[in-house]
């Protein structure tokens, strides 16, 4: 996925190639079947952002690392260890 849309009606997050191919054929949306058309697609820039991210961290790793500098919101991770403390 590298363009991430969200369907407004059924708020699933779908990548904008895959929902396109399916409006030429059927304007609704797959999962509940309501009238959808790409102008109702929402950007999911967050998502995306993410995506880039990783990807630009993937690429780095493989060629060793150089000037490899992954910023995470800590506010994001999650975990189920109580005696791990992220600040």
């Amino acid at each position: 996925m590298k363009d991430p849309v969200i369907l407004p009606s059924s708020k699933v997050i779908v990548d904008r190639p895959v929902i396109q191919r399916h409006l030429l054929s059927d304007p609704t949306d797959s999962f509940n079947r309501s009238h959808l058309t790409v102008d109702m697609l929402i950007p999911d820039v967050e998502l995306k952002a993410k995506i880039e991210n990783f990807i630009k961290s993937q690429e780095l790793k493989r060629r060793g690392g150089e000037g490899f500098n992954m910023q995470i919101d800590k506010s994001t991770i999650q975990t189920t260890d109580t005696a791990t403390l992220i600040d």
